[in-house]
């Protein structure tokens, strides 16, 4: 199967997550992986 698009149609193409979920996801990581390191900070011990 073959499928010929123009680039007008390959630009109209829209898929995946959106940017606003993107960045809210790395925040939510981010506050959760802060908030893990302040309350356990003796589990990442270098030798």
């Amino acid at each position: 199967m073959e499928y010929n698009l123009t680039r007008e149609e390959l630009n109209t193409i829209d898929g995946g997550a959106s940017w606003f979920w993107t960045i809210i996801g790395g925040a939510v990581t981010f506050a959760l992986g802060f908030i893990n390191g302040y309350t356990h900070p003796g589990t990442c011990k270098v030798r």
